[in-house]
C-alpha cells in the first residue's frame, strides 16, 4: 500500500515573516509617536492617532505598551545615538560625550519637542518615570559616577561630591531649557556644562 503525498507536495511552503512584520509594526508604532509628540505633545497625545499612522491597531500598541508614557519614553531613547568614549582621555570631554547625544537630538529637526514631551511623560506616569530615570542611571549615572570616581582619585576634584548633585549640575539645565524655554539647546551646551561641573567639583 502507497501513501499518496501528492497533496504534501504540492502545499508551497509556509513562510515565517511573523517577527520581521512584528519588528516593521513596533518601529512604524514609534516613528508615529514621534510625529504625534511633535504634533500634540503629551498632555494631548492621541493613541488613536498613532494607530492610524502607523497603521497599527490599539490592541498592539496596549500589548507593547499597557503604559502609554513608557511608549513615549521609548520612541525619545530610540533618537539618541550611543555614546562613544574610546578617543577621549580629557575628564570634561568624557562627561561633555554622556550628555552629547541629548543635545545633538535637540538640534536635530524636531528632536527637542520630542524629548519635551517625553520627559512630561515621564513626570506625570508612573511607569515612564521609571523608563526614563533606567536610562538616565544606565547611561549617565553610572558612567558619570566612574568618570568623577577616577579624576577624584587623581585629586582634580574633590572626594566628598555627591552624585545627585552632580547629575543635576550637569543635567537639570537641559531640562530647563527644554521643557520651560522649549528650545533646542545651544552649539557647545555639553562641554559647557562638563567644564562647569568640573570648576564647581574642584578641591
Amino acid at each position: 500500500m502507497t501513501e499518496d503525498t501528492s497533496s504534501k507536495k504540492s502545499k508551497p511552503a509556509r513562510r515565517r515573516q511573523g517577527p520581521r512584520r512584528s519588528e516593521a509594526s513596533r518601529v512604524a508604532i514609534l516613528e508615529a509617536t514621534r510625529e504625534e509628540l511633535v504634533r500634540s505633545g503629551w498632555r494631548k497625545f492621541s493613541v488613536d492617532s498613532v494607530a492610524r499612522t502607523a497603521h497599527a491597531s490599539k490592541q498592539t500598541i496596549y500589548r507593547w505598551w499597557p503604559a502609554t508614557g513608557s511608549m513615549c519614553v521609548e520612541a525619545a531613547i530610540g533618537l539618541l545615538p550611543a555614546v562613544s568614549q574610546a578617543a577621549e582621555t580629557d575628564p570634561a570631554e568624557r562627561i561633555a560625550a554622556l550628555i552629547l547625544p541629548i543635545e545633538t537630538v535637540t538640534r536635530a529637526g524636531n528632536g527637542h519637542a520630542v524629548l519635551r514631551g517625553a520627559l512630561i511623560a515621564a513626570a506625570d506616569e508612573k511607569t515612564a518615570g521609571e523608563s526614563w530615570r533606567n536610562w538616565m542611571k544606565a547611561n549617565i549615572r553610572a558612567p558619570l559616577r566612574l568618570i568623577l570616581a577616577e579624576i577624584a582619585a587623581k585629586q582634580l576634584i574633590r572626594r566628598d561630591y555627591d552624585i545627585d548633585e552632580a547629575v543635576n549640575l550637569l543635567i537639570s539645565p537641559a531640562w530647563h531649557n527644554l521643557i520651560v524655554m522649549r528650545a533646542p539647546l545651544k552649539e557647545g551646551f555639553s562641554r559647557d556644562q562638563a567644564a562647569h561641573l568640573i570648576q564647581l567639583l574642584k578641591p
